[in-house]
């Protein structure tokens, strides 16, 4: 092609320009060029199709008129535009971009129908440990709830059937009984102390129904219908009295616990850990379940030079040994606790003056800071009022017991126990407590807290130790 230099060029001024100016009226016939490349271009009027072609424009400057002659076939000219649309015809608007795909809600589970399954709470709610007693028993109302919301166990509603031990095993074996061959329970979820445990685990097993013991206790536990999802001394001790001694700077302990195998099984473990840290156990007493009178047990402790305390006292003893040992002058400001089963309603029955310093190591306080812990405690509240006994370890590991029960029973297709326990095998679920997932020795590993106890009675989390894996074995035949 030529340039503006080229003699040709001079000759054929005209054709480029006439076909620029065409374009240029074409466009402004359709609506100028900008919008037609982002908006829809309104079609003109019928009439606006009938067009004459354009004059010929004048040229920028006089000039003489070029003398016309053919374009020397070698010689072409610049390349053509690309062929406007006709008049008549809008020009097209752009494709917009595909619009993302909606994404539908899930479908609401059916509701469940037919035959019930059965879950037997075995629970304490009378005696010494009958403190513990109502969270449990109002939790079993958000266990029917959420798992009946979410479909039952499959398809099947659930009801919940409480059985209190009194804090004493020859009536926990009584209760167990009553669940298995009166109330045809299809599974049985336990928080209650061990004797209870080792009283009534004989007739799960020669029942075949399954047992979760979803209390904190000594570990140790192996059956083939039996799971356990408490806290246990390699996950509440181990990590937290290395921690402790850090923390006070004290190393020589006290134990004091009441005379079953709990306590006796906790402080064989507690010993082991303490001296592994460099501490040393100067005293160790048990008393019978039921105690009231500490007055010559206060006086052990007193003279024993201990720095630390480890109590493992349930219940109404607790409280009974707490508020006496101020007036012997071993209380928490002088002798540091370590507490392993003070819950929220046993500290607030003690009251702030007697455990403001506390330390107390769970699986779970209502303090976890976590979405659904923070939504499900409030919930508790609004459904049975802001002066109830507080939601707390033992009631939320009943709660997560249920549901991996359903999850398993999901699972499997089946509440047959067999096909229930492999279903449990590994399970893992996301709950308030935290993150918690069944081990290959049928225990929990689970997240463990230490508070502290402020001067309003509140608890502070002051550590956690996340998915802590119990030291437990578990070797079926």
């Amino acid at each position: 092609m030529r340039t503006a230099s080229q003699p040709g060029a001079r000759r054929h001024w005209w054709i480029p320009v006439s076909i620029l100016v065409s374009l240029a009226l074409v466009a402004a016939a359709c609506g100028g060029d900008d919008e037609a490349e982002t908006t829809p271009v309104t079609p003109p009027p019928p009439a606006a199709a009938e067009t004459e072609a354009p004059p010929e424009p004048a040229p920028p400057e006089p000039a003489p008129a070029p003398e016309p002659a053919p374009a020397p076939a070698e010689e072409p000219a610049a390349p053509p535009a690309p062929e406007p649309p006709p008049a008549d015809e809008p020009a097209p608007a752009p494709e917009p971009p595909p619009a993302p795909a909606e994404t539908e809600a899930p479908p609401e589970p059916a509701a469940p129908s037919g035959e019930p399954v059965r879950i037997g709470i075995l629970f304490s709610n009378s005696g010494p440990a009958g403190i513990f007693g109502q969270p449990t028993a109002n939790i079993t109302a958000f266990i029917e709830e959420d798992i009946n919301a979410a479909g039952g166990i499959n398809g099947r509603p659930v009801v919940t059937v409480l059985a209190d031990d009194a804090t004493d095993p020859s009536v926990g074996r009584q209760a167990m009984e009553q669940l298995i061959d009166s109330d045809n329970v299809d599974v049985v979820l336990g928080t209650h102390s061990s004797a209870t445990r080792e009283a009534a685990k004989p007739l799960a097993e020669d029942a075949d129904v399954l047992y979760i013991y979803a209390a904190l206790y000594e570990g140790g536990e192996c059956s083939p219908v039996m799971f356990n999802t408490g806290e246990v001394p390699s996950q509440q001790l181990a990590p937290v009295i290395p921690w402790v001694m850090e923390q006070t700077g004290g190393r020589t302990w006290f134990l004091l616990g009441n005379d079953y195998v709990w306590p006796r099984t906790s402080f064989q473990w507690a010993r082991q850990y303490i001296e592994a840290a460099g501490g040393e156990v100067v005293g160790e007493e048990y008393v019978p379940l039921g105690t009231q009178d500490f007055s010559s047990v206060a006086q052990q402790v007193a003279g024993s030079g201990a720095d630390l305390i480890f109590p493992a006292l349930v219940g109404g003893d607790a409280i009974a040994f707490e508020t006496q040992a101020v007036d012997f002058g071993i209380g928490q400001d002088a002798i540091p606790r370590l507490a392993n089963i003070y819950e929220e309603n046993v500290l607030g029955a003690m009251g702030p003056a007697v455990t403001t310093g506390m330390f107390v190591t769970m699986g779970y306080f209502k303090e976890v800071d976590n979405p659904a812990n923070t939504a499900f405690v409030s919930r508790y509240y609004e459904q049975f009022g802001a002066d109830a006994p507080p939601h707390m370890t033992f009631s939320s590991h009943i709660y997560d017991a249920a549901l991996l029960y359903a999850a398993a029973a999901n699972a499997a297709g089946s509440t047959d126990t067999a096909a229930v326990a492999a279903a449990l095998e590994g399970l893992s679920l996301a709950t308030p407590t935290g993150d918690i997932a069944i081990t290959d020795s049928r225990h929990l590993a689970q997240p463990i807290y230490v508070a502290e106890i402020q001067s309003d009675g509140s608890q502070l989390i002051v550590e956690s130790f996340e998915s802590v894996h119990p030291d437990e074995t578990c070797d079926l035949p």
